[in-house]
């Protein structure tokens, strides 16, 4: 799709004089599946995945800087028709021209507001990947045999779900042949289980969740997330930025790490705004 590469460019540059350089990139591939083991299964599944990157480099009085957005999911090019090539290109601009004018953050601590989609990579790494089970079973994580606890606040309920509709972590079924499910993993603060694969699941005496995942047939499966969220609370954003007298409200990240074992962790926050 040449042409909406270049309409990406153009759409870019005509948004703001100051865009110096776009990158636009579009990977659109089917992968064909046939799964079987030595229980007798077998599968066959299609999955489509799509996905459309723009960056652009913005320069002002000798000051450069850069953003990129992009979209996609299991689906085909048809994802342009929900959220045209020119929309990403539009917020990659607006993305990277407010950091022209954006200041430095003060040091401190200070509680911050995280916008919902991107800030989900914190979420990702410092619960996601804690609550795999090959960690659990190694008693390598923080959340190891605290089935029941209250790990984190009551307004907080996490979810892996592999079955939603065209998203991009979602399967028929996991690499070991299972069919994917919705696992609530923290339902109001309290834990209430882990992502599982067959052998985690056989070692910790719980049942298949449909986490079983391998980079290829070159590899064993691990336990891995699909598609992990946080539910939706009863306050509506406005609250949860009005809740904040002096902090920040982070909107998208960079990077990041973390800890599994106790929890702490690192991200980067590349556009985030005042609450005073």
């Amino acid at each position: 799709r040449v042409e909406w590469l270049k309409k990406a460019d153009t759409v870019a540059r005509q948004t703001d004089a100051r865009v110096t350089q776009v990158n636009a990139g579009i990977v659109d591939n089917t992968t064909y599946v046939v799964f079987a083991n030595s229980l007798g299964q077998l599968y066959f599944d299609i999955r489509p995945m799509l996905r459309s990157t723009i960056n652009v480099i913005c320069e002002e009085n000798g000051q450069k800087e850069s953003a990129s957005s992009g979209g996609g999911g299991r689906i085909g090019i048809e994802y342009f028709d929900q959220k045209p090539i020119e929309y990403h290109a539009k917020e990659a601009v607006r993305q990277a021209t407010t950091m022209l004018s954006a200041k430095n953050a003060p040091a401190g601590e200070f509680p911050v507001g995280l916008k919902a989609a991107q800030s989900g990579i914190l979420l990702h790494e410092a619960v996601g990947h804690p609550l795999e089970a090959d960690f659990i079973r190694r008693n390598t994580s923080a959340y190891s045999n605290r089935v029941g606890e209250k790990v984190a606040s009551e307004h907080c309920t996490i979810i892996d779900d592999g079955t939603i509709a065209n998203d991009r972590g979602s399967l028929n079924f996991d690499d070991e042949g299972v069919p994917t499910r919705r696992n609530v993993l923290i339902e109001n603060g309290i834990l209430k289980g882990y992502m599982q694969d067959r052998i985690s699941a056989a070692k910790l005496g719980m049942p298949l969740s449909g986490n079983g995942r391998r980079e290829s047939f070159q590899y064993a499966p691990m336990p891995r997330m699909t598609t992990t969220y946080m539910a939706g609370g009863e306050y509506a954003p406005e609250e949860v930025i009005a809740s904040v007298d002096k902090g920040g409200y982070c909107c998208t990240f960079r990077g990041g790490q973390v800890d599994i074992a106790n929890g702490d962790f690192v991200f980067v926050p590349v556009e985030a705004r005042s609450l005073i």
